[in-house]
């Protein structure tokens, strides 16, 4: 039998007959995750962490937040507690679909024209094959098509209703390519697939006080960061990957597809040729702005968030009847809220001070040391402001030889 064929108890034996040591784990939980992967020979844990008191357009949510980076989550709630002194967040969200593409070979007397009138009636024909979707408030929307020479470029729009939309909008897309190939003068379909071209829009914006975090010199340090991270490249790639530590970890907290958000995200840092900041700071009547855009093709159902026990804690966390809409409301606003504390630190004690902080648990945690040897430790490594591996075992030596 291959590898894949194999039991995953069985691989593990095969892979611990090796040489190579595992670690355990439940023998109904392994069965569960063989389900839902491929290869499976164990399980790889996050801390889950909370942001206790986000507030969008008047509502307040607990946010779960997936990484092992303890700054991420420090982050978000230093963000989202500022957010709430000033009125919490106002967000507008464009929730029209996600985008398929079709795309076909054709001959020379192929009309663009022709198949044009085609499309109402193969959107009524998916809606119907589709009818499911269509009862859960999506279904296919539009088609739209573009030649250049010999190819077709059809673009298929789909409401996924609460649901990422990824299988589904492929399965219509197979569908209605069937159809396509059935017409005069199309030679063949090249592909059917869905495209993680930015879509499923989410406008995040706070309006801040400049006395909530340490006055207008502050303020106008940020409103600078942000024309910088404009402007420059090498600031802006650093600027985003902060937004997207929050965003990330909320994905994954709630089992939605982060390497899909990463890259539209990508495309719309990149507009206009030059790779530029997501966020955008500025001073209006005296308050520092903030807003962030970001692309939100995610869902509540579908794929493996039902399956998996862990996400659905997530949503227990954030409230079992959360939509896809709130959902990506809050994902949005936690990015924001980790941009505002990275280029808060940056504009008066720098990002490491904090961030350094953190990181010293993760040190101290390694030590082979009893729990009030370790608090010792680590406060000693804040005090003195070195947070290195070698400083903390030399504060543990000297720690035993004081005894």
């Amino acid at each position: 039998m291959k590898f894949y064929q194999l039991q995953p108890e069985q691989r593990r034996k095969l892979l611990q007959d090796e040489g190579l040591e595992l670690e355990n784990i439940d023998d109904q939980v392994l069965k569960r995750l063989d389900e839902l992967s491929e290869n499976v020979i164990g399980q790889l844990r996050l801390p889950l962490g909370v942001v206790q008191n986000l507030i969008i357009d008047g509502q307040k949510y607990m946010v779960p937040m997936a990484t092992e980076e303890p700054s991420v989550v420090a982050a978000a709630n230093h963000g989202a507690s500022i957010f709430a002194k000033n009125g919490g967040v106002s967000t507008v969200s464009h929730r029209d679909g996600i985008y398929g593409q079709i795309v076909l070979k054709v001959d020379e007397q192929f009309s663009l024209v022709d198949l044009k009138y085609e499309f109402s009636n193969l959107v009524d024909l998916a809606n119907q094959k589709f009818a499911s979707l269509v009862g859960h408030g999506g279904g296919t929307r539009s088609i739209s098509a573009r030649q250049q020479g010999n190819l077709v470029y059809l673009k298929v729009l789909v409401d996924p209703a609460e649901a990422m939309g990824a299988n589904k909008t492929n399965s219509i897309l197979e569908f209605l390519s069937a159809k396509l190939g059935q017409l005069d003068h199309v030679e063949e379909k090249l592909f059917a697939i869905l495209s993680n071209y930015p879509s499923q829009l989410t406008k995040a914006e706070v309006k801040i006080d400049p006395a909530t975090i340490g006055g207008e010199k502050v303020a106008e340090r940020i409103v600078l960061l942000s024309q910088i991270g404009y402007e420059d490249p090498y600031r802006a790639v650093t600027n985003n990957k902060g937004i997207m530590n929050g965003v990330d970890a909320v994905l994954i907290a709630t089992g939605n597809d982060y390497r899909a958000i990463e890259n539209a995200t990508a495309v719309l840092a990149n507009q206009d040729g030059q790779y530029r900041s997501l966020s955008k700071w500025t001073m209006k009547d005296g308050k520092l702005v903030g807003e962030l855009t970001l692309p939100m093709a995610i869902g509540v159902v579908g794929g493996s968030i039902k399956a998996r026990r862990d996400v659905q804690q997530s949503f227990a966390i954030l409230g079992k009847d959360i939509t896809s809409k709130v959902l990506g409301e809050i994902i949005t606003s936690i990015g924001l809220a980790n941009n505002l504390a990275a280029l808060l630190a940056i504009s008066t004690v720098g990002i490491q001070a904090g961030h350094m902080k953190l990181q010293a648990r993760n040190v101290v945690a390694e030590l082979k040391a009893t729990k009030e040897e370790k608090k010792t430790v680590l406060n000693r490594m804040i005090q003195e402001k070195n947070y290195s591996e070698s400083h903390a075992k030399d504060i543990l030596e000297k720690l035993r030889e004081e005894k």
